[in-house]
């Protein structure tokens, strides 16, 4: 009988072991759902809607600065950035929106994103990825898709990068 309560106490510690590994498993997974890792924050025009071109990996060009763990794009008002970074790739993740002009920076709260494409080009040893993707604000996300998207052919091969209304 010793050796059965023995044997069941062994069991017991077991289970309770294995629940426990797999509730501490279970919350770090959930964690990494809720708190996905840094990824870009976008300084953007104030209230710029039109077409965001983003070329990294390009030789020669600057490397985009990191800040508070995340990869910070500065778009100017052509809608142009060139960079010899590398793009975060990873999937998901955490991105900032703020709009910048002389007054300041603020958050982008009117912010409506698009939709976009990428290419890959090998130029010389580096594969340079381009970014594409539109955005608009302010409630007029659906009259920018019927205006500048719904019928242009051009947009999956090249988009012209800048505001819309300039």
């Amino acid at each position: 009988m010793n050796i059965r309560k023995s044997g069941e106490m062994i069991l017991k510690r077991y289970l309770v072991c294995l629940a426990l590994t797999l509730w501490i498993f279970i919350v770090i997974s959930g964690c990494a759902l809720v708190y996905p890792p840094k990824g870009d924050r976008y300084y953007l025009p104030e209230l710029y809607r039109g077409w965001i071109c983003v070329h990294y990996n390009v030789e020669g060009a600057p490397e985009l600065p990191i800040e508070d763990g995340f990869l910070v794009h500065k778009i100017p008002e052509n809608g142009l950035l060139v960079t010899s970074s590398a793009p975060r790739l990873n999937e998901p993740s955490r991105n900032e929106n703020y709009y910048y002009s002389n007054k300041g920076v603020r958050e982008a709260k009117e912010l409506q994103h698009g939709s976009g494409h990428t290419k890959q080009q090998k130029i010389g040893l580096n594969e340079e990825i381009k970014l594409y993707f539109w955005i608009s604000c302010c409630g007029q996300l659906e009259a920018d898709y019927e205006n500048h998207i719904k019928n242009h052919t051009d947009i999956e091969t090249n988009p012209k990068c800048g505001r819309w209304d300039q």
